[in-house]
């Protein structure tokens, strides 16, 4: 028999495994991607301490982005090794919820790699969302750790103010665990009535962490103060506007005021101002949005719990052998006595569900008010992967089944996941293309002099990436009608050259001549890769007078 502490060792060196297997070679098929994360990497590296980010813009995180690129010294790495951390840790910290509620090494293994493998973990690009999920979980994990409710508020509490610092809306749950906290104190000490002993401390912890809490206020602000609310809600009643009205002619992302004022008269200045414009378009936007959010937790539900081992399953007639082992299951379920454990554990775990439903408070309210986003949405993985754990700790199976000895779990768990995992690691050995990357290393070798304009249809923060010197004007934000008009508006001197953009502005005669022969108007062509040749339809120009006179087109 394995004791305790080796069988813990033993699920931390599986759910490591399964870690390193996800990141394996993760610079040779990972892309670079433009999100919000990029403007927070920034932020940080602009940051002083004098003058740190507002509490909207994530300063937590921000900060977390400088401590690596003090180690790494370029931002690409930085980008890789934060993706890679942020794809492992949250793995490490569901392993520790999940035994922090005593369910079992083999479940929480098991839990922990479906959730490490799901696309909620390593493909969700807004890494800000896990990084902000991992305070919550150290509060929650210490929380179940603390005896008494009061430590164990007070513990969630502070999980959610370092969350407001990636994510500002869990400022709300820090309140309202905050406010439970000392709702239960006065409470506590009103029951116990004369037992001075017992009521003459006051919650010290409480206290101290409302005063840092406060601190924060006065140094960083507010954290709900601010329009991002009302930005989000612009930006995705615009998509579910786009759903209703598919022929409105404009881009959601790029022009949501016009989905507004066709909505609701005229710009908006909050939420409540939506609603009192037009209540009738406003629940019907609210309306949509639990009916996406209710289909996006299935999905999300089906990915982590299912599709995961489900996809082993690939053979004629699987449904067949599924439906044999869903009635075995369902046979060999002693249902008497699981409820009667699964009633005794909700009971004995109801100070988790009160702080873990607090804290994901403020994205089921986002969810439902301005939309279900995956990055909103992975939070309640907290409440539901928990939930899969509790459920098997107390499921109890009939006495055939009841007294197999624990090994067995052990030994079927390595060479189960030796299967799951084998073709995971056949598919990280294979590299794949990576445009983004490649662009921006090409272009961090053209030794360019002086302000550069740059226009292309892959947005990206290229300020981030090559330096200040840098600007980058989305075509899909202005549409031109005459392209040399707009270049020189602009004063653009470096294009990204793209195949659709050749399709949707090749009638332009400027562009035409800038596609065909761009020596003509002064700019040369680079490739976009140092292992490719510059094609009219896919390379970067760049005006003649930003490089050195005796650098080579080709990019070495």
């Amino acid at each position: 028999m394995l004791g305790k502490r080796r069988s813990d060792l033993l699920g931390l060196l599986f759910v490591l495994l399964s870690s390193w297997v996800l990141i394996y070679q993760i610079t040779h098929r990972l892309d670079i991607v433009a999100t919000d994360d990029d403007v927070y990497f920034r932020n940080g590296l602009n940051a002083t301490w004098r003058n740190l980010p507002p509490t909207q813009m994530a300063p937590l995180f921000s900060l977390w982005y400088i401590i690596i690129q003090a180690f790494t010294g370029n931002v690409i790495s930085t980008y890789y090794v934060s993706w890679a951390i942020m794809s492992v840790l949250p793995g490490l910290g569901f392993y520790a919820l999940l035994r922090s509620l005593r369910v079992g090494v083999p479940t929480s293994v098991w839990l922990t790699v479906f959730f490490l493998f799901c696309p909620l973990n390593f493909p969700l690009s807004l890494k800000v969302s896990v990084f902000t999920m991992l305070w919550l979980m150290g509060g929650l994990v210490v929380a179940n750790r603390t005896v008494s409710p009061l430590g164990k508020l007070v513990a969630a509490a502070a999980g959610a103010l370092l969350a407001t610092y990636g994510r500002p809306e869990f400022y709300l749950g820090f309140i309202l665990l905050s406010i439970l906290a000392a709702g239960y104190w006065f409470w506590q000490r009103r029951r116990q009535g004369t037992q001075t002993s017992e009521t003459a401390h006051l919650p010290y912890a409480l206290i101290s962490l409302v005063g840092v809490a406060a601190v924060l206020v006065l140094w960083l602000g507010f954290p709900l103060a601010g329009g991002r609310s009302h930005i989000a809600f612009g930006q995705h009643f615009a998509m579910n506007y786009a759903v209703w009205h598919p022929g409105f002619p404009f881009s959601p992302w790029m022009h949501s005021q016009e989905f507004i004022r066709a909505g609701f008269g005229r710009d908006i200045t909050s939420m409540g101002d939506a609603f009192f414009l037009n209540p009738s378009m406003f629940m019907k936007h609210v309306g949509q949005n639990l009916i996406n959010l209710v289909k996006m937790t299935a999905q999300m539900l089906q990915d982590v719990l299912i599709t995961p081992w489900l996809s082993r399953l690939v053979f004629p007639g699987r449904r067949y052998l599924i439906l044999a082992m869903l009635v075995t299951i369902l046979g060999i379920t002693n249902w008497k006595q699981s409820l009667i454990n699964w009633r005794a554990g909700f009971r004995r775990d109801g100070w988790f569900w009160v702080c873990v439903l607090l804290c994901i408070a403020p994205t089921f309210i986002s969810c439902i008010l301005i939309y279900p986003r995956e990055h909103y949405v992975v939070f309640h993985l907290l409440a539901y992967i928990p939930l899969a754990g509790v459920l098997l700790r107390d499921w109890a199976t009939r006495p055939l089944l009841a007294k197999q000895p624990a090994s067995l779990a052990y030994i079927a768990t390595t060479l189960l996941l030796g299967v799951f995992l084998w073709p995971h690691w056949q598919t990280a050995r294979q590299p794949r293309p990576r445009p983004i990357a490649h662009l921006l290393t090409g272009l961090q070798q053209i030794p360019v002099q002086g302000h550069v304009n740059m226009i292309g249809s892959v947005p990206l923060l290229y300020k981030l990436y090559l330096g200040e010197n840098w600007n980058f004007d989305f075509l899909e934000q202005y549409r031109p009608k005459d392209m040399q008009a707009f270049m020189a508006e602009r004063k653009i001197n470096c294009v990204y050259m793209r195949p659709e953009m050749v399709a949707e502005y090749g009638k332009d005669t400027y562009f035409a001549q800038l596609v065909a022969d761009p020596g003509s108007l002064g700019f040369t062509r680079y490739p976009v890769s140092p292992t490719e040749t510059a094609q009219p339809d896919r390379c970067v120009l760049v005006k003649n007078e930003l490089v050195a006179a005796n650098h080579s087109p080709r990019i070495p």
